[in-house]
């Protein structure tokens, strides 16, 4: 994806104001590939020129614009001067409400501000809520099949974050024979670059598994591998979820925390 400094050219390049839609989003278009990046956020009421204008009612127009179009694209930035906008209660406010990814920890004129928010308290949850923050509710799945049957999966994600993940994603379960400790990867169809922030997904998955399968008992896993096929196996590049003990640090993989009978046919 490409970040625009003045997210506003946006709507005159491609002479459409409407924000993405989900039928746009991902597509691959030069529109659908487009994001925003604020490189003064919180400087002042426009954040020198990031907004096109200082009438705080065209201000609110183009932040409700980037608050549905950063939906699909990512939103960037980093602070620039103190302001009297530059308080943790505003600046989580504004990150939440423009969906931010990214911000720059080394601003050349900012540090003040990112000290401000560790004193007031707000850093950690920051961090912790920039981009996509993937977690597991619940999950419910059959306990025993036969080798070649399908296997059904059902499970509710929330994405605490303020973002999405923009970048593409592949949904793999993952089953490891307790004995032989020997993976079976199930790719799905599913796309969680559609897990939006501050909504609940529910999955539901019917997936064949091989006829080869061997008897026994299996381990259940989700993975979240990035698709370049140089780094799907490294797991630093695949999502960790947000829950304890059911990360897999040599693997990336998220254990579901449940067991599957196999039987052969």
């Amino acid at each position: 994806m490409v970040a625009l400094r003045y997210s506003y050219y946006k709507g005159d390049i491609f002479n459409q104001k409407k924000p993405l839609d989900r039928s746009e989003a991902f597509n691959r278009s030069d529109r659908a590939r487009i994001g925003a990046h604020n490189d003064c956020f919180l400087a002042g009421i426009d954040d020198w020129g990031t907004y096109s204008h200082t009438d705080l009612n065209i201000i609110n127009k183009q932040k409700a614009f980037l608050h549905l179009d950063n939906r699909y694209v990512v939103q960037g930035g980093e602070v620039c001067n103190p302001s009297q906008y530059d308080n943790c209660p505003n600046a989580q406010k504004e990150l939440a409400y423009m969906r931010w990814s990214t911000l720059n920890s080394f601003p050349s004129d900012g540090k003040s501000i990112l000290a401000d928010w560790v004193t007031q308290g707000c850093m950690d949850n920051i961090k912790h809520r920039l981009g996509y923050r993937f977690r597991l509710l619940n999950a419910e799945m059959s306990n025993k099949i036969v080798s070649g049957e399908p296997l059904a999966l059902k499970f509710s994600i929330i994405n605490e974050g303020w973002a999405i993940a923009y970048n593409p994603r592949k949904l793999e379960i993952v089953l490891r024979h307790k004995s032989s400790e020997r993976n079976y990867t199930l790719l799905t169809k599913e796309n969680p670059q559609y897990w939006l922030p501050g909504q609940k997904t529910t999955i539901n998955i019917t997936i064949n598994t091989p006829s080869t399968l061997p008897s026994g008992i299996y381990e259940v896993f989700l993975n979240l591998p990035d698709p370049s096929k140089k780094l799907s196996h490294q797991p630093e590049y695949s999502i960790r979820l947000a829950n304890e003990d059911t990360w897999e640090e040599n693997t990336g993989f998220n254990s579901l925390i449940m067991n599957l009978l196999v039987k052969s046919k």
